[in-house]
């Protein structure tokens, strides 16, 4: 995890903030921006980078608890990039003392390849708050383990992982997007999820299928749309104990062929109605190495990748984005984010943390960015979702 700041003369000094770990990542990547106030003349930014052991309870923010492996620091003038230039590598300085081998390991890949990052600077304008965007929450459909659960069947819960769409799921998503696509008349230039120029979308497969099925009018639609959908591991599904659908199969370009014959699959009655779902391109830049945990996560864990997503969506470009994931994720969200006075439907907000949005349900969110973090001030959600 690194842990940038301003710094003089190259000595690092507040602000000082932190990105979350990423496990099992040899060459992690984050996507997102922190705000790090105003830079006096001469200032540099200096990030350091620590390889933390799954089981070390160490926060970096405090300074306290065990502390993790020291791989390096990278040091680069702040006149060194420009705002919106685009990104800059800078090299890492390893230290002087020996590193573990597992700190080696992760400080030199790819082989050959000296160690190093890549920083970018959003335009000033982007830091101006409180920003407000419409987020669409959208749960996938109708998972093979989400009925072996609803028929008590431990064998299929647990003998795979990552399980596609259900016949069922695959009707719900189909429905979703026959409700865009009746919605397609509307006039243009609003806040409709069909006006979406973003989509973030778990990379399990359930999402991925609900998300290529439902979104089809928003993502196969003429004009000023988005073509692409990104997937962002932050999105995964909450780790439990017995959660191995929150395991994913595939990374890079394993993943998109995955997905590509489970959706064959699902359509093995209409293959031609699949082959355009498997045109769309897919964004696999956060999916390159392992993204997904074999192991129970804690609370604290998918709090920072809650946190995570909220500072991406805060200083991203668009205003209108819709998001896929899991019912757990979104639930958890809604605790972490959702405003002491927040509506739902105009109503009390507070059944958003403790019941679920339904299979392919969707919740248009209305969010604030502010100094403290995102806070969601008003939730509605679209005919045909409900809380379960």
């Amino acid at each position: 995890s690194p842990s940038p700041c301003w710094g003089g003369g190259g000595e690092p000094r507040p602000p000082r903030v932190t990105w979350p770990v990423k496990a099992d990542a040899t060459n992690p990547v984050w996507n997102s921006s922190r705000l790090l106030g105003c830079a006096e003349e001469g200032a540099v930014v200096v990030v350091d980078f620590y390889d933390h052991d799954e089981s070390a309870a160490y926060d970096v923010t405090k300074l306290s608890g065990s502390r993790p492996d020291f791989i390096g620091r990278a040091v680069l003038p702040v006149a060194d990039l420009p705002v919106g230039g685009g990104s800059v590598e800078a090299l890492l300085e390893l230290p002087r003392r020996s590193l573990s081998l597992s700190s080696l390991r992760r400080a030199l890949q790819p082989p050959g390849h000296p160690p190093a990052c890549t920083l970018a600077r959003v335009a000033p304008s982007m830091l101006r708050g409180p920003r407000r965007k419409v987020v669409y929450l959208i749960r996938h459909g109708e998972s093979l383990w989400n009925e072996a659960q609803a028929d008590k069947d431990v064998y299929g819960m647990l003998s795979d992982v990552d399980h596609p769409l259900t016949a069922e799921g695959r009707a719900q998503a189909e429905a979703l997007a026959a409700q865009l696509s009746a919605a397609a008349g509307a006039t243009p230039g609003g806040d409709s999820l069909l006006e979406s120029t973003q989509v973030l979308c778990s990379p399990l497969t359930r999402a991925v299928q609900t998300c290529l099925i439902g979104l089809a009018p928003l993502l196969a639609g003429e004009g000023p749309r988005v073509r692409v959908v990104t997937l962002d591991p932050n999105l995964r599904e909450k780790r439990n104990a017995m959660g191995k659908d929150s395991s994913g199969k595939w990374v890079g370009g394993k993943l998109q062929a995955g997905v590509r014959t489970t959706l064959r699959a699902l359509y093995d009655d209409a293959p031609e109605r699949a082959a355009p779902l498997c045109e769309v391109p897919l964004d696999l830049e956060m999916v390159q190495a392992k993204w997904w945990l074999g192991s129970r996560e804690t609370e604290a864990s998918v709090d920072a990748r809650i946190e995570e997503l909220g500072a991406r969506l805060c200083y991203s470009p668009h205003n209108v984005i819709a998001v896929v994931g899991h019912s757990h994720y979104f639930r958890q969200l809604f605790r972490a984010q959702l405003d002491e006075r927040a509506t739902l439907d105009g109503g009390d907000a507070s059944a958003l943390t403790v019941q679920k949005l339904s299979n392919a349900g969707v919740a248009r969110c209305e969010v604030e960015f502010r100094a403290e973090g995102a806070r969601i001030t008003a939730v509605q959600l679209l005919p045909g979702t409900e809380l379960v």
